[in-house]
């Protein structure tokens, strides 16, 4: 897991545990509507040309992101912005009062997607808050599912919720000065790959029948079928707990998960080639 935003650090055991004096990484300061436009003034005076530009939502990620910028459209640049997730969904209510062993199980209803992730910060949290400290096997396993995660969540993003954006369904309908040129523009490492022209990799792109997009689907069952076997079950995770795991792996299983992992990875090597 990463943290780089977090005060958080771990140890050589891989026990999280809060760094001391260090400030809230989350900290913000609401500008009043008086102090924003203001300074929205000021920027206007100086510069002449300014654009207000919403995003909201911003699709292809999950819980009502939005961002708000102003555009400086003479010098091209943004010169405010901030973004907000604009959906209250009151996990944190919720487990108020709960037995805190319940909120690794709660959390992960948090998202069908992203549930391992949740039960497992829900878990991290409670073993920093009593002090409790997995076994070594314990953090492995779990570390393990968490690439699981990852595994699913680079081809889904990639290819079946980010890549119909560059698809040749989308850009010849939208940008057909840019689907022209896709056809005139060669590839790198087309003996890897097998793709001359970037007009290629866009068709394979196209949701529900491109090469690349069908692929990536099918391995995101892959990876959800490695998560299980040392989960037990996904969505909603409910072997992840505080001090570890409450479900035993077995020794074929490790070995089991190494096949579906060594085929995402060989679809990850052509994604790389592909963006070469």
């Amino acid at each position: 897991m990463c943290f780089e935003n977090l005060p958080i650090e771990f140890d050589a055991s891989g026990n999280a545990h809060l760094k001391s004096g260090v400030p809230n990484p989350y900290e913000f300061k609401i500008k009043t509507p008086e102090e924003r436009e203001e300074k929205l003034r000021e920027i206007a005076r100086k510069n002449g040309q300014l654009l207000d530009k919403d995003f909201d939502p911003v699709t292809r990620v999950a819980g009502a992101l939005a961002f708000h910028s102003s555009v400086d459209l003479e010098s091209r640049s943004v010169v405010e912005t901030n973004s907000m997730a604009t959906l209250f969904r009151g996990y944190e209510v919720i487990l108020r009062g709960r037995d805190p062993r319940d909120a690794a199980f709660i959390s992960s209803r948090a998202c069908g997607v992203c549930g391992g992730v949740h039960a497992t910060t829900s878990a991290l949290s409670i073993e920093m808050a009593l002090g409790i400290k997995p076994p070594p096997l314990g953090v492995v396993v779990r570390n393990l599912l968490l690439s699981c995660e990852y595994l699913y969540d680079n081809p889904l993003h990639l290819f079946v919720l980010a890549g119909p954006d560059y698809s040749e369904q989308l850009v010849r309908e939208t940008n057909p000065e840019i689907w022209a040129k896709a056809e005139k523009t060669g590839t790198r490492f087309k003996n890897l790959h097998g793709y001359s022209k970037i007009s290629e990799i866009m068709t394979d792109l196209n949701p529900l029948t491109g090469k690349l997009y069908l692929e990536a689907l099918q391995m995101t069952r892959v990876a959800r079928e490695a998560y299980v076997l040392l989960g037990g079950k996904y969505p909603h995770p409910e072997t992840i707990i505080p001090g570890g795991r409450n479900y035993h792996t077995q020794h074929n299983n490790l070995q089991r998960v190494l096949y579906p992992v060594f085929r995402v990875f060989r679809l990850f090597q052509e994604m790389c080639w592909n963006l070469g």
